[in-house]
C-alpha cells in the first residue's frame, strides 16, 4: 500500500545504510523517498507503518467526494463515450451493463457496482488486440485477472473524474481511490491474482534507530473541499461557470445565422470544448437543463458546420438531450414550446437537403421522446423537396410508429358546478338549432358492418361437414350488427391566429344571432368557438363512441359530447406552420383502436368553421 498523510511511519532502515530524504508529494500527499544521486548499488529499504485504518473501508452511499478534470485523456474519452456510454447502437450486453453503471448518480455506490461487475470476469481467454481495440475487447468479451481490472476500474476511475492509482507487485494489483484530492486513499481489491515466490530478508527490528522525523502525523486542520455528496464547490461552480459559458455562445450563434452568416469557427470550437468539459462534470438537477437557444444545434446551418466532428456533436446533443429527459417532467410540452418553436423560426429552408434530414432521422431513433416531436416535424415539413424517395419511405415509416402516449383529460361540464351544467345546456340547445354540415354528416353516415365468427355448436349453429372431414371446427355461428362511423378530431396542428382571423373577420361583416350580438368581441370568439365545437359534436351519429378530441401536440385527448372546458380547444400559438406535427389518420386510428373512424384534422375543421360561420 502506499504511504499518505494519514498512515505513521514508525521506522525506517536503509541496507546498506544510505542517507535518504522523506518528503511528501504535493500532487496526491504520498510519502516520497529519495536517495542520493551518485548511488548506483541495490539498496533495500525496510520500514514499519501503522496505516489509518480508513485506508481499507470503501466510501460509503452519500460520503463526500471531490471530483477533478483532466485525469482521462481526450482519447479515452471519446472511446468510451462512442462505444459504451453514448453509442448509436447498443452492440453487446457488456456494454449495455457499463451503461446502467453510468447511470448510477451516487459515485460511491457506482464504484461498488463496477466492483460487482468486474467480479464476473473471467480469465479463461486469451484476448487478442493491442492499443484502444484490446481495450474494448477486455470490456465486451469481460476478460482479464487482476492487472487486467485494476487498469479497466482505474480508466473508469478516471472518466468520472475519481483520483485513482494502481498498486501492484509480482502477483497482485489492486486500486486505491482518493476522495478528497490525494489527503486521504482508500483501497479497492477487484480480486484476482496469483502467486509468487521470492527471497525476502526479514529484518532484526530490534537494531532499528528510530529518529523523532520518522513519525509523520496527520494534520490537525486538514479540510475536505467539498459542498456536496458528488462534487467540490470549485467543481459545482466551475458547471455553472461552463453553462453560462454555452448559454452565450448559443446565442451568439443564433445572431449569426439571424443574420445570414456562416457559423463562425472559433464559436463552435469554444461551444463544443464547454458542452465535453461540462459533461463530464457531475451536474445538480438544476443544471441539466437546456440552454434557451440549444435547438439551434439541430438546425441545418450547424450541421453543415459540423463537418469531421459531427459524430462529436452527436454525443453532445444526445448526452443533453438524455440529461433533460432523466431529470424533468412533463417535459415535451416545455421543449416544444421554447425550443421547438424557436429553432423552426430559425431553420433556412436554402441549406436543407438529403443529408441533413437523414441526419435527422439517425437522431430520431435515439432521441428521447420530447426530442422525437420536433425531429419528425422538420422531417415531414421539408422531405418533400427532396427527391428521395427513400427518405420519403423512411418518414412515412416513422410517422406510422411514432409513439403516442396523450393523458386522457376530463372538459365535461361538472354537476357538482351549477353555471357549467347551465353553460352546457345552453350550448347543446343552440349548436342543434343549427343547421349541421351536409358533407360531414355523409362520411358519418356510412354504416359499419361488424361480424363474428363462433366456432361452438348453439342453437341455430350450421353444421358444415367439409370442414368436419379436414378436422376444422365443424359448427359455425355468425354474428353481424351495423353501426355509424366514430369521430376522431385532431385539433392539434390547428393554429389560434388562423381560427380567430376567421372568426374576427365574419363578425365584423356582421352580427350574428341575436343570443350572441350583445357579447363584446373577446367575449364573442370565446363563444363561438365553444359552440363550435358543440356543433362537430352534434354530428356524432354512433351512440356507443362519444367523439374523440386530440390537441396539444398529440399529448391530451377526451372522449365526449359535452366538450365544455377551454383546454381541450387550446388551438397551437405559434403562427410559424413548420412547427406543426401532422400525424396520418391511420396511425391515430390505429393508436385508439378505431379502424372504421372518421378523423378530421386542420384542413377539414377549417372547412367545417367556414360552414359553421355561415349558419351561427
Amino acid at each position: 500500500p502506499a504511504l499518505t498523510r494519514s498512515d505513521q511511519l514508525r521506522a525506517i532502515r536503509c541496507t546498506p545504510e544510505t542517507p535518504i530524504d522523506l518528503a511528501h508529494s504535493k500532487q496526491t500527499g504520498q510519502l516520497l523517498i529519495k536517495g542520493p544521486e551518485c548511488t548506483r548499488s541495490l539498496v533495500t529499504i525496510d520500514f514499519i507503518i501503522a496505516p489509518d485504518q480508513t485506508y481499507f473501508i470503501q466510501l460509503q452511499t452519500g460520503e463526500p467526494l471531490e471530483l477533478q478534470e483532466g485525469l482521462c485523456s481526450l482519447r479515452f474519452l471519446d472511446l468510451l463515450d462512442e462505444h459504451i456510454f453514448y453509442p448509436n447502437v447498443v452492440t453487446c450486453e457488456a456494454y449495455a451493463e457499463l451503461y446502467e453503471i453510468n447511470q448510477i448518480e451516487d459515485i460511491p455506490d457506482r464504484l461498488k457496482a463496477l466492483m460487482n461487475w468486474l467480479d464476473t470476469f473471467s480469465s479463461t481467454k486469451n484476448v487478442a488486440g493491442q492499443g484502444e481495440e484490446l481495450l474494448l475487447t477486455m470490456f465486451s468479451e469481460k476478460q482479464g485477472a487482476c492487472a487486467q481490472k485494476a487498469q479497466l476500474f482505474q480508466l473508469l476511475c478516471h472518466y468520472w473524474g475519481v483520483p485513482a492509482l494502481q498498486v501492484r507487485n509480482a502477483s497482485h494489483s489492486f486500486v486505491e481511490i482518493s476522495p478528497d484530492g490525494g489527503l486521504t486513499w482508500r483501497q479497492y481489491q477487484l480480486g484476482g491474482g496469483g502467486q509468487c515466490t521470492s527471497d525476502v530478508t526479514e529484518p532484526d527490528w530490534g537494531d532499528y534507530r528510530r529518529t523523532e522525523d520518522s513519525v509523520l502525523k496527520p494534520p490537525v486542520d486538514r479540510k475536505r473541499r467539498h459542498s456536496d455528496q458528488l462534487t467540490s464547490t470549485s467543481s459545482s461552480a466551475n458547471a455553472i461557470v461552463l453553462t453560462r459559458r454555452i448559454q452565450q455562445d448559443l446565442e451568439e450563434l443564433v445572431q449569426q445565422f439571424s443574420n445570414n452568416q456562416t457559423a463562425s469557427t472559433a464559436v463552435m470550437q469554444r461551444l463544443k470544448n464547454n458542452y465535453c468539459a461540462l459533461n463530464r462534470k457531475p451536474k445538480e438537477p438544476s443544471l441539466k437543463i437546456l440552454p434557451f437557444s440549444w435547438g439551434i444545434l439541430l438546425s441545418p446551418q450547424a450541421f453543415h458546420h459540423y463537418g469531421d466532428d459531427i459524430k462529436d456533436w452527436e454525443r453532445i446533443i444526445e448526452k443533453s438531450a438524455r440529461d433533460m429527459a432523466d431529470h424533468n417532467e412533463n417535459l415535451e410540452q416545455t421543449f416544444v414550446s421554447i425550443h421547438h418553436v424557436k429553432l423552426c423560426d430559425a431553420i433556412r429552408e436554402n441549406e436543407i437537403d438529403i443529408h441533413y434530414l437523414n441526419w435527422l432521422c439517425d437522431l430520431y431513433h435515439s432521441a428521447p421522446q420530447f426530442l422525437k416531436y420536433t425531429l419528425l416535424t422538420i422531417i415531414q415539413r421539408y422531405s418533400g423537396i427532396c427527391d428521395s424517395s427513400e427518405l420519403k419511405n423512411r418518414v412515412k415509416l416513422m410517422l406510422m410508429s411514432y409513439p403516442l402516449s396523450p393523458e386522457k383529460m376530463d372538459i365535461e361540464a361538472s354537476i357538482e358546478l351549477d353555471y357549467e351544467e347551465q353553460a352546457s345546456r345552453y350550448f347543446r340547445q343552440l349548436s342543434k338549432s343549427m343547421s349541421k354540415s351536409a358533407s360531414l354528416l355523409d362520411r358519418l353516415s356510412q354504416q359499419c358492418i361488424h361480424q363474428q365468427f363462433y366456432h361452438q355448436p348453439v342453437g341455430n349453429s350450421i353444421i358444415i361437414p367439409e370442414k368436419l372431414m379436414s378436422g376444422e371446427a365443424a359448427f359455425l355461428n355468425v354474428s353481424k350488427s351495423t353501426s355509424y362511423k366514430p369521430i376522431i378530431f385532431d385539433f392539434t396542428s390547428l393554429q389560434r391566429e388562423e381560427v380567430e382571423n376567421r372568426v374576427t373577420k365574419e363578425i365584423t361583416s356582421r352580427r350574428m344571432s341575436k343570443s350572441l350580438a350583445a357579447c363584446n368581441d373577446k367575449a364573442l370568439i370565446y363563444h363561438l368557438k365553444t359552440v363550435f365545437c358543440y356543433w362537430l359534436a352534434a354530428h356524432q351519429m354512433n351512440n356507443t363512441t362519444p367523439p374523440i378530441w386530440l390537441t396539444r401536440h398529440y399529448q391530451e385527448y377526451s372522449e365526449t359530447v359535452d366538450p365544455l372546458k377551454d383546454n381541450i380547444r387550446t388551438y397551437d400559438d405559434s403562427a410559424n406552420s413548420v412547427a406543426k406535427l401532422k400525424l396520418p389518420p391511420e396511425r391515430i386510428k390505429e393508436y385508439f383502436n378505431q379502424p372504421s373512424a372518421v378523423v378530421l384534422q386542420k384542413d377539414d375543421l377549417l372547412l367545417l368553421l367556414d360552414e359553421f360561420l355561415s349558419v351561427a
